[in-house]
């Protein structure tokens, strides 16, 4: 039996977990990354690219196009499926796709509901002259914390402006909270991790990782309750329940009405 052919278009945050999973993985696999700066867009920039993705995507080859996304800041909201069905998880965002459970997500927090999460494609990707990278659905920008360089980049003024925007991003924030999976240069992210929080006057904690959602993913096992399977022609729309999203049909087109017949 030929194994079905999935196009996975996928945040480059899960590119280490998605190169572990690609060596076992059930369906036959092609993955397109996207960058993760795309967080940082409006929501609907992030969903014209992914649009695109599966407007391109040729049936001839694949079976169906999966997306490693969450809800993140509504970006899959009014996508729509054309000629192939789109898989998408039934997550927030990626953070408990990396955990392996929305349970697991909103677990940690309320254990601690000022929680800056990050794991090793947050710390891989983050630029060189930021310390942090907002999260999905944040609209502040990561900053440097020198002064010196923000002054030599854009003047007195503006650094003391994105100093205090800066502020106002972080000063909710208690705990870093790094999701642990098994990929490559693990223990050199978890440092970079722990001294981010150091840095910031946030406890550290350690969070194992959990690859099996994403697993599913890559093997085709799309159960009702973690994944949305969108037929084709249907779009995404939020659904306001646990399960985020649903599959929202064509809009009807009323039947023609014969013309009349001419009055006597």
């Amino acid at each position: 039996m030929n194994r079905p052919g999935l196009l996975l278009v996928a945040c480059r945050v899960f590119e280490r977990e998605l190169e572990t999973l690609a060596r076992t993985a059930q369906c036959d696999l092609t993955i397109h990354f996207v960058e993760i700066a795309m967080h940082e867009r409006p929501g609907q920039q992030l969903r014209a690219v992914l649009q695109d993705e599966i407007n391109a995507a040729p049936e001839e080859d694949f079976d169906a196009i999966g997306l490693a996304y969450g809800v993140c800041n509504r970006a899959l909201v009014g996508l729509k499926a054309r000629r192939l069905p789109v898989v998408i998880p039934r997550a927030h965002d990626c953070l408990g796709i990396l955990l392996g459970s929305t349970r697991r997500y909103l677990d940690e927090m309320h254990k601690e509901a000022g929680t800056y999460f990050q794991s090793s494609g947050w710390i891989e990707h983050l630029p060189a002259d930021r310390t942090l990278r907002p999260l999905a659905g944040t609209s502040a920008p990561g900053l440097s914390l020198n002064p010196d360089e923000l002054i030599a980049k854009y003047g007195e003024e503006a650094a003391q402006f994105l100093l205090a925007e800066y502020a106002k991003f972080t000063q909710h924030y208690k705990r870093l909270a790094f999701i642990a999976t098994p990929v490559a240069h693990l223990a050199e992210r978890e440092r970079k991790a722990a001294e981010i929080a150091r840095q910031q006057g946030w406890t550290f904690e350690r969070l194992e990782g959990d690859l099996g959602w994403l697993r599913r993913l890559v093997d085709g096992e799309w159960n009702e309750r973690e994944f949305l399977v969108v037929p084709p022609h249907h779009s995404v729309a939020l659904s306001y329940d646990d399960g985020l999203i649903r599959a929202e049909p064509p809009a009807a087109h009323p039947p023609e009405t014969p013309n009349a017949p001419p009055s006597p």
